[in-house]
């Protein structure tokens, strides 16, 4: 299964709090966060992510059995989760 995850700087910090290097350090340990948790339900996952302003895309490929949008909705919410948690922030 391919996870396509897009996000960009007006999403993850909205009120540009962090200078771009900082920006850079948390976008990637928030890139890690989401990848833990996700590989935690489905270890076989290959995520990668995406700079968008199209953030409201979410992209399963799923060549098995499993229904694409109950796999998108169950990522929505683990990606969710992850943010509201903010163990990726500075």
């Amino acid at each position: 299964m391919k996870i396509t995850i897009r996000h960009d700087q007006s999403s993850i910090d909205p009120s540009a709090t962090y200078s771009e290097e900082q920006f850079t350090e948390v976008k990637e340990s928030l890139e890690n966060e989401y990848t833990n948790a996700i590989l935690t339900e489905y270890p076989d996952a290959e995520i990668q992510f995406e700079d968008s302003t199209d953030t409201n895309c979410l992209v399963v490929k799923d060549t098995g059995l499993d229904d694409p949008s109950k796999i998108e909705d169950n990522i929505q919410r683990i990606c969710e989760t992850v943010f509201e948690t903010g163990l990726f922030w500075l």
